[in-house]
């Protein structure tokens, strides 16, 4: 007698597809928010002032969204939680500085190096060498971030060195924040967790902003709109998205689907601002997304598969 399936083992069953669909949302939304941003860059508006924006708005959004749920009784912030906040503050304000010094799809790609500091720093803490086929993939990424920093090109002068130590830095930041994000650990309250490093990352900003005095290019009328939009779908949906969807799919595939934010990022950049990649570019792009693939699926595997 053929098996019938129950409300209960579909809804279970379509449960990943909704996560990988919430994925490819939040990888398209950080593509195209990208892209707006780099738009407010080139119109003055300074990095660290759009982070506090992008933060605060954000941060509101997301306290909303907690106010309406039942929720357990609220804990004390834990300093692995703090300490979250920060490095997500820096995360934002340097991943936006990067934008704001390099084309779109570069600052992205370099932003997904993150997988070298992770493979270096689980060589250094557990004093192993990696195995050959990580060692390959990340010799592979090097090569590949060499290619779209345009050091091999002709015309050293187009070279951006500190535009690329920027980028580098974001994905020291990115891979720390991920780190920090596997010693808080999965929490009964996933929302409150996102809401307090948000809001940490929002007073941190602010702290700056006081210093700064009021950012007034960001109140310009042709500048609000697009704040706005950071602030809600730069970072509230594409982070709510993202962090429900790897919920329901396994980290490393929702990491893979996430490579495909620098192919979107610099078709849009292209249409809208004629950004474009010389053919070295493209090939170190494709690198670095093989690469990144690579160490993922390797990285699924048990330790000693990885390292020797």
């Amino acid at each position: 007698m053929p098996k019938t399936s129950t409300p209960e083992t579909a809804t279970r069953g379509s449960q990943p597809t909704l996560g990988l669909v919430a994925v490819i949302f939040a990888v398209i939304l950080w593509a195209v928010a990208s892209n707006v941003i780099s738009s407010l860059f080139v119109a003055g508006v300074n990095p660290f002032e759009l982070a506090v924006s992008g933060m605060v708005i954000a941060t509101f959004g997301l306290a909303v969204v907690n106010s309406f749920r039942i929720k357990p009784e609220a804990k004390v912030m834990s300093q692995q939680q703090f300490i979250l906040g920060l490095l997500f503050a820096g995360l934002t304000g340097v991943n936006y500085l990067a934008i704001a010094r390099l084309p779109v799809a570069v600052a992205i790609l370099l932003l997904f190096t993150s997988p070298i500091m992770v493979v270096l720093w689980t060589a250094l803490t557990t004093r192993r060498m990696p195995s050959r086929s990580v060692l390959a993939a990340v010799l592979l990424l090097i090569f590949g971030v060499v290619l779209v920093s345009k050091v091999l090109e002709s015309n050293l002068s187009q070279f951006n060195g500190l535009g690329v130590l920027i980028g580098l830095l974001s994905a020291v930041f990115f891979t720390a924040y991920n780190l920090q994000s596997e010693r808080v650990g999965r929490s009964d309250e996933p929302l409150g967790v996102m809401l307090k490093t948000f809001a940490i990352s929002s007073l941190f900003w602010l702290a700056y902003q006081v210093t700064q005095g009021v950012p007034m290019t960001l109140l310009e009328s042709e500048n609000v709109g697009k704040v706005i939009y950071i602030g809600i779908a730069g970072n509230l949906l594409p982070y709510s998205l993202f962090f429900w969807g790897i919920q329901r799919i396994r980290a490393e595939r929702a990491v893979i689907i996430a490579t495909l934010e620098p192919v979107i990022a610099a078709a849009l950049a292209w249409l809208w601002f004629g950004q474009t990649l010389t053919s070295l570019q493209l090939i170190g792009g494709i690198l670095i997304i093989l690469a990144v693939t690579v160490l993922q699926l390797i990285n699924n595997r048990p330790l000693a598969g990885i390292m020797r």
